[in-house]
């Protein structure tokens, strides 16, 4: 089998098993820009190919916001929903589903799980596996299904065929995530909207009232939640 069938098959195996996108990049591309101590080497020795598996926007409708916007901006309420919260679980099942054809084939493949605190930045990885293209808001949009879940990144020695990155404007004269941030964490640089690491309050840490569990908010990503695509 070469490696455009072998590909082919972990596809159809990943999309068989919970995954909506499915997308193969090279190692040593994403290593090109990475930091050090990010690097896919650092996970796997002699590491070649990086399996992305996403779902669209669907997956992350387990939650309903409710914003009440005070002088600080922090109060933020969750609701769950178990139905969502299920397929997203099933979907997950495509991880392990992958992992076993190719260690069945006697590759090795570990997972980074956890791109936006991990070793491998999974905005890099979905955009330059064709999952989907940067939008305004800096999060990765699909034409079709709108923003990106990622499932998780599956590091391998195999040797497969990579996709080639997506080139098209989804966002149009669209504003929306633009205007949803309440702390100015956008800034348009020379025509283009950057996105203000130090000014996003995503990733700060606040009690789910419904779970009672921490969460990242508190605005818990309303500029991804407010774009239209894939509605």
């Amino acid at each position: 089998m070469n490696s455009n069938e072998f590909t082919e098959k972990l596809r159809l195996v990943a999309l068989n098993s919970g995954a909506e996108l499915f997308g193969v990049l090279s190692a040593q591309k994403i290593d090109e820009s990475a930091p050090d101590g990010h690097k896919s080497s650092d996970l796997l020795a002699n590491v070649k190919s990086i399996i992305v598996l996403a779902c669209g926007r669907k997956l992350n409708e387990d939650r309903d916001y409710v914003y009440k916007w005070g002088p600080d901006y922090t109060l933020t309420y969750i609701k769950l929903k178990a139905a969502v919260k299920k397929q997203r679980q099933e979907a997950r099942r495509s991880i392990e589903a992958v992992k076993g054809i190719l260690r069945s084939k006697g590759f090795k493949a570990v997972t980074e799980p956890h791109g936006w605190t991990g070793l491998i930045s999974f905005k890099q990885a979905s955009y330059l596996s064709g999952l989907g293209v940067f939008g305004k808001g800096s999060f990765v949009v699909n034409p079709d299904l709108g923003h990106v879940n990622i499932l998780g990144c599956i590091l391998t020695d195999a040797n497969l065929t990579y996709d080639i990155p997506l080139s098209l404007d989804v966002c149009g004269d669209c504003m929306e995530c633009i205007k949803a941030c309440k702390y100015g964490a956008f800034t348009k640089i020379e025509g283009k909207y950057e996105w203000i690491a130090e000014k996003c309050r995503c990733y700060d840490l606040i009690m789910n009232p419904v779970t009672l569990k921490w969460t990242y908010g508190p605005c818990n990503s309303k500029c991804v939640n407010v774009c239209p695509v894939g509605k």
